[in-house]
Parts: structure tokens; sequence; C-alpha cells
């Protein structure tokens, strides 16, 4: 005899009767202007976007600066992590920007 919970049974049986028919009434879609506040959230977002960029920048800019400067005075420990630094920076900065490299590859035309 099995037995089965009555919540895994409801669930199971409201998968199985959704055919492809049932799904096509289904409008759903973000809708960015319902909230008032949304255009203070996506500025607030893209000034953070920004504010990262910058600074990601900066970062990038000082360690390369560091490591030029570490080789001049043949400081090794510096030019060890000046360069790790910079390294993971740059990294970073291409694994960020992977969004805009995919957009830009996938809409050049090939033929």
């Amino acid at each position: 005899m099995t037995i089965i919970h009555p919540i895994a049974a409801t669930a199971s049986d409201i998968v199985l009767a959704l055919t492809d028919n049932d799904l096509s009434g289904f409008s759903v879609s973000p809708n960015w202007t319902f909230f008032p506040f949304m255009s203070l959230v996506s500025n607030i977002v893209g000034g953070l976007w920004a504010l990262g960029i910058f600074v990601a920048t900066a970062a990038w800019i000082i360690a390369a600066f560091s490591w030029v400067v570490s080789k001049a005075i043949h400081n090794s420990t510096m030019q060890q992590y000046s360069g790790i630094v910079f390294v993971w920076i740059a990294l970073g900065m291409m694994l960020g920007s992977a969004m805009a490299i995919v957009k830009f590859a996938s809409t050049q035309a090939l033929f």
C-alpha cells in the first residue's frame, strides 16, 4: 500500500494537468514602471555600476604603476603583489564585461 502526501499529490496533479494549450494564455512580463520608485532604483544601480567601473580602472592603473615602480627599484615582494593585483583586476574587468563582449560579437554581420 502506497501513501502519497497530499501536497505532493496536488502538485503532481497540477503539473500533469497543464498542457501546452493551457500555457498559451500566460502573458507575464516585467513592468518597469509599476512602482514609482523604480526610476530611483535604476539610477542607483547605474550609479553603482559606473562607480565600480571607475574604482576598478583606478585600481588597475595604480597596480600597473606599482608594478613598474617595483621593477625599477628591484623590490620583488612589491612586484609580486602588484602583478597579482594587476592580473586579477584585469580578469575581473574582462569577466564583468563578458555580457557586452557577447552582445557585440552576436550582433556582428558575418555575411
